[in-house]
């Protein structure tokens, strides 16, 4: 990379070997109330305070000075009463061990293992590295992502008539665009984000990092707490996740932490129709004629493919469970063990006389505890309040192909075209 990308980043590894974190993030959230309230800035000063306050709950959390603090609402951890489960005895364990980053060799391998490969390959990044360097981003979006090509989806009631064998209707097709979507090509990943994954954002101070969040989810971050009080997703303890859980999908986190993640990693989540598509697989067999799968494996449901509660094991398992269910493309677990968040709200998905009082995100594809196999279908849309924690949905992250660089501009001439 070159010094103006490079020089900051060591800037601040720099300062993370000779101050705690934490305290930093501290500091520069003082900073910037001060800057806000000098300048007439509410927006950073609201910033600045949400940060410093933060980051001050985690530090008396992690010194045991107090108890485990209680979840107020759903999305928060669950209530400790007086006769609850008491805060242990033992330390928390300690985060991820993370190797100084001295050289961009070292930046890279990081991002590498913290799974960061997308920012790689964006084009300001992907021309500043070399070849190597570039095959190897190029080779862990391969590993991780599977393309879904450009073309029309059936979306809505459309695609509740119309699956695989039965194209869709004039009259379906005069709803136009309640009926029809267009879809540009776009990588998502084959499997949901593990618990593992999430662990790199979480050590890496991404809950702390406000840059990352919708602005108004500032409000929100004191209550994106775990069962010890600490800044994870809702069923952690001190930060972690539970040992021997590492492959299983992180749950227990609300739209606004996918969003975060997904931002962290340089993706972001999938809109409905992506979502839709890349499950279904559909068929255009002439322009405007879509034909499509119920499931990604066809039109009849096989308990044998799926996580759902016919499935008898009442929990999620391993993201690679039920390979037999992938997708056409490749893709993992779009039906079954957990509800996904797309990046769509529920009035953006509806037709325009139905209105909701909430903007209320759409999650698609079913749970370990969905009963009926007509709700895990690839066109079935349920609905949650972006706040909202549940145990039963997980992540699903998509990057759009026009954001990647192109052969000419990956670690100049010699790149190739993802």
């Amino acid at each position: 990379m070159t010094a103006a990308i490079l020089t900051p980043l060591r800037a601040c590894l720099r300062w993370s070997e000779w101050l705690d974190s934490e305290l930093t993030i501290g500091a520069a959230g003082v900073a910037l109330l001060l800057i806000g309230l000098a300048f007439g800035q509410p927006v950073l000063a609201g910033a600045g305070a949400v940060g410093a306050c933060m980051v001050a709950r985690n530090l008396i959390k992690r010194s045991g000075r107090f108890g485990p603090v209680a979840g107020g609402d759903d999305w928060a951890g669950p209530r400790q009463g007086a006769g609850g489960p008491q805060q242990q005895d033992t330390p928390p364990r300690a985060p991820r061990p993370r190797k100084p980053s001295t050289s961009e060799g070292d930046l890279i391998d990081e991002m590498l293992a913290d799974r960061r490969y997308a920012l790689l390959l964006r084009p300001e990044t992907a021309s500043q590295i070399d070849r190597e360097q570039y095959v190897r981003a190029i080779r862990a979006l391969d590993e991780a992502m599977a393309l879904t090509p450009a073309g029309s989806v059936l979306v809505g009631v459309a695609a509740e008539r119309e699956t695989l064998g039965h194209e869709a209707t004039a009259n379906l097709l005069e709803a136009g665009s309640e009926a029809v979507a267009r879809v540009e090509p776009c990588y998502l990943d084959r499997y949901t984000v593990t618990n593992a994954d999430f662990q790199c954002f979480v050590d890496a101070g991404g809950y702390e990092a406000l840059e990352f969040w919708p602005e108004e989810a500032l409000p929100a971050l004191f209550d994106f707490v775990d069962q010890t009080g600490v800044t994870s997703p809702r069923f952690w303890r001190d930060g972690h996740h539970t040992p021997g859980e590492e492959d299983l999908p992180v749950v227990g986190v609300s739209w606004y932490e996918a969003v975060a993640y997904a931002r962290w990693v340089g993706k972001r989540l999938p809109n409905d129709a992506e979502w839709t598509k890349s499950c279904a697989w559909p068929v255009e067999s002439a322009p405007g004629r879509v034909a499509q799968r119920r499931y990604p494996w066809g039109e009849s449901f096989d308990t044998r493919k799926a996580n759902l509660w016919s499935a008898g094991h009442g929990k999620p398992v391993a993201v690679d469970v039920y390979p037999d269910g992938a997708t056409v493309g490749g893709l993992e677990q779009m039906v079954g063990n957990v509800w996904e968040w797309t990046s769509s709200t529920l009035d953006e998905t509806t037709p325009q006389s139905v209105k909701f009082p909430s903007a209320l995100r759409t999650i698609r594809g079913g749970a370990y505890n969905t009963y009926f196999e007509n709700q895990a279908t690839c066109h079935f849309q349920s609905a949650e309040h972006p706040l909202s924690r549940r145990p039963n949905i997980g992540i699903r992250l998509a990057i759009s192909m026009d954001v990647l660089a192109s052969a000419s501009q990956g670690a100049g001439e010699q790149a190739v075209q993802p």
